[in-house]
This record gives C-alpha cells, sequence and structure tokens, in this order.
C-alpha cells in the first residue's frame, strides 16, 4: 500500500510540506538570542544550489510540422531556499519549454522558458537558448531495395534467387527537406554459406549520405525479407555408347534411351562446360533379338550431383535380310514439332509469378505416314506444379495426344516460382 502512496503526486507534495515546517522549526529553535522582535520570528531558511537534468517540451502543431535539435534534457541549476528545493527533489513537476508557434520553415534561436520551479527559486539553464530547425511534415513512400552480400560466397553448388521482401514500399514521415535524403530502404542481407532458402527480420532504418541516421517515422517499422536458395542445375542430352557386334546376319536397327535427358547439379560455371552426358558402353555382342538394357550414366567432373544416374536402353535389333512387314523399325521416322504449348496443373498465380518456356519444341518417333499429318495441335504438353515453393524447379514434362507417336524429347524442364510480396493495407 505504501508503494502506492508513493507514486501519487499529493502524498509527495504533503511530505514535502512536512520537511518544510520541520526545516522551519529547526531553524527557529536554535535562536537563542531572546529578542521577541518581528524579525526574530522569521525563519533563518538555509539556502542551496541543486542541478537537474530538466526535460524540454515544444510547443508546435505536430501534424503539420517537424522540429529537429531539440534536447530531450538540458542540464539546469536551481539556486533557492532549501525547503523549497527538497520539494522540487520529490515532486519534479517543472520543466524547460519552447515555443515555435507562427515560425516559418528553417533555422531559429529560441529562448527557453522554465515552468513550474516556484517564484522563490533563482533557475538558469545550461543554455538559455537553443537552434532548432522546423521542417514542413510530409509522407512518401520509399522503396526497399535488398543488398545480398557476398554471393560468391555461398555454399558450393547453390545460388541465390531474388530476394522477396514482405512489403516493395515504406511509408516514411518526417521534414521535407531531410526526407529528400531519402531515396531508398537499404537491407543488407549476407549469404555467406548459405545453402537453403531462408528469412530474415529487419528494423527499418534510412540513413543519409555519411550514413547518420535519418530521424523520421516509418510503416512498416520492421521487415521480413525471404531469400531463395537453391541448387545450381542444368538438364543435358545423353548419349548412348556402344560396344562389340551383334551376331553375323543381324544388324542394329536404332539404339533408343528410354530417358534422353539429365539433370547435373553443381556451379555454374563448371555446368557451363558441360553439353552432354554419356552412357557407359552397352555391348551388343551376340545380340540376335530386340532387347532392353539398364546402363549407367558417366556423372562428369567437377558436379556435385547428378539425375538419374542410370537409364533404360532399347536395342532394336533384326535379321540383315528380313522381310518388310506391314510397319518395321526402319519404316519410323523422327520429326521436330515447333511451338507445343506447356500446360502449368496446380499453380496458384495468388502467392507466385512463373517463369518458364510457354512454347516447346518436341522431337517424336511414329510412322512417316502418321508423321506427315500431325502438328502442334495434336499435341499436349503438361506440367505439374502443384505444392512447390520459391525457387528453381526441373520438372517432367507428361504429353498427351490421341496420335500413334512416341515422344522423345524433351523430358523436363526448368520452372521459377517468385513469390508475390504481401501488402498491408492501410486504414485511413
Amino acid at each position: 500500500m505504501f508503494e502506492k502512496w508513493f507514486n501519487e503526486r499529493w502524498f509527495l507534495r504533503i511530505v514535502a510540506v512536512l520537511l518544510a515546517v520541520m526545516l522551519y522549526l529547526m531553524v527557529a529553535g536554535s535562536n537563542t538570542t531572546g529578542k521577541s522582535d518581528a524579525a526574530s520570528l522569521l525563519p533563518i531558511a538555509g539556502q542551496g544550489s541543486t542541478k537537474f537534468d530538466v526535460p524540454v517540451t515544444v510547443n508546435y502543431d505536430e501534424t503539420q510540422w517537424v522540429a529537429y535539435n531539440i534536447p530531450k534534457t538540458i542540464e539546469t541549476t536551481v539556486k533557492g531556499p532549501s525547503s523549497s528545493l527538497t520539494m522540487l527533489r520529490l515532486v519534479k513537476d517543472f520543466g524547460l519549454s519552447i515555443d515555435l508557434t507562427g515560425l516559418d520553415p528553417g533555422y531559429h534561436r529560441v529562448r527557453l522558458t522554465a515552468n513550474g520551479f516556484g517564484k522563490d527559486v533563482e533557475v538558469t539553464p545550461k543554455q538559455e537558448t537553443i537552434e532548432v530547425f522546423l521542417d514542413k511534415k510530409v509522407t512518401k513512400e520509399v522503396p526497399v531495395q535488398v543488398a545480398l552480400l557476398n554471393k560468391n560466397k555461398i555454399a558450393e553448388g547453390y545460388v541465390v534467387g531474388e530476394a522477396q521482401p514482405t512489403r516493395q514500399t515504406v511509408s516514411v514521415t518526417g521534414g521535407a527537406e531531410k526526407l529528400q535524403a531519402i531515396t531508398a530502404i537499404q537491407v543488407p542481407i549476407d549469404v555467406t554459406g548459405r545453402a537453403e532458402t531462408f528469412t530474415e527480420s529487419f528494423n527499418v532504418k534510412a540513413t543519409d549520405a555519411n550514413g547518420n541516421a535519418i530521424s523520421a517515422t516509418y510503416d512498416p517499422e520492421q521487415l521480413d525479407v525471404t531469400v531463395p536458395v537453391y541448387k545450381e542445375s542444368k538438364t543435358v542430352p545423353i548419349n548412348v555408347e556402344t560396344k562389340d557386334a551383334v551376331k553375323k546376319g543381324y544388324k542394329v536397327v536404332k539404339i533408343v534411351p528410354v530417358t534422353t535427358e539429365a539433370r547435373l547439379y553443381g556451379t555454374k560455371e563448371e555446368l557451363s562446360r558441360i553439353g552432354s552426358v554419356s552412357t557407359e558402353a552397352v555391348s551388343l555382342k551376340g545380340l540376335t533379338k530386340t532387347v532392353d538394357r539398364t546402363v549407367k550414366l558417366i556423372e562428369p567432373d567437377n558436379v556435385t550431383a547428378m539425375e538419374p544416374t542410370s537409364i533404360t536402353v532399347s536395342i532394336v535389333v533384326e535379321k540383315e535380310n528380313a522381310k518388310a512387314t506391314t510397319e518395321t523399325v526402319e519404316d519410323r521416322a523422327e520429326k521436330t514439332i515447333s511451338g507445343v504449348t506447356v500446360t502449368l496443373n496446380g499453380f496458384d498465380e495468388s502467392k507466385y509469378t512463373i517463369d518458364y518456356e510457354q512454347t516447346i519444341d518436341l522431337v517424336v518417333r511414329g510412322s512417316e505416314a502418321d508423321l506427315a499429318s500431325i502438328d502442334a495441335t495434336d499435341i499436349k504438353a503438361v506440367i505439374d506444379v502443384t505444392g512447390l515453393k520459391e525457387g528453381t524447379h526441373g520438372l517432367p514434362i507428361s504429353y498427351q495426344t490421341s496420335k500413334a507417336f512416341d515422344v522423345l524429347r524433351p523430358d523436363n524442364m526448368d520452372i521459377t516460382l517468385k513469390a508475390i510480396p504481401r501488402t498491408s493495407v492501410q486504414a485511413n
């Protein structure tokens, strides 16, 4: 209960008065001259001096103006009766103020006014005037610029995508002249050693050309920035290597890899040097019929991973003088079909933007008669992006067609998803 009383101003005032009365009695009681004139009845109050850090208040229209260079407190010397000084220490109901009403924008030297000290003390601030800068209050939208530092020191085999802040702009409120120095909110992010997508939070602030913080208010005061990090990859064609020979009297008509492309992971520099991958040599020794063989792919030097690591190869073999049937393998031909439209399944356009090849060129195989009559409208290429997060993804392509032919390549495609920044609606 007593703690509550000590927090009440009225209680402190009562205590101060009681202390003043006690001081009066002590001084009056020390007078032993025996004089009975009026002067002897007056208290011989002790004089003193003390220093306070006095808060400074400013009188002006804060909805229209911004005042700079205002100190929060000013050291002030107060001289007077000890009882008055004691009350000031206890109550602290005093301050210094300046009045900026009616002043124009610019620099002004303004005199301080003391308030609440009482008439029986002498108040001397360390400085009697202060120079303030008065500026018109404005609000402007400032773009957010994320600077990714040490991108060359990211984890080996990884690349960093475009950083996505939760807001693309920040509302900055302050003096018109001060805000001229703010062209963007700079957010530096170090990506050294990063090997996965991450999010960091930052307190919003702007600095001038010398790196000094600019006094202003920001909305929002904090930003979250997501930086996508993913493996660097590249797709390349697969070359099938062979060795030995089929049995005498037979011949190899076609060697067809079921998978025609491989995806390689590594640094951008190393991947740029690789144009294709090869299989280990497939033995044709003694073959007399068509067979399927599983064969390993030879991983190039300096890549971190490869998908797949092996593929199935169809080796088409027949007799050298075999009589042609209605349709033999030799009747089957290859054709390139350009401009096939790619359709996306499961794409959430409210959360992401997407970058991909909207049309592709296909290599197909079929009978010459069938191939002669097909075009891009006979094939539908589909990629499923359901549930994917931000970043670059290598995805398989599925083909739908009512015609009798096979699509040899491409098998997959790179697509890049970028999150759409979240925006907040400000209430009026």
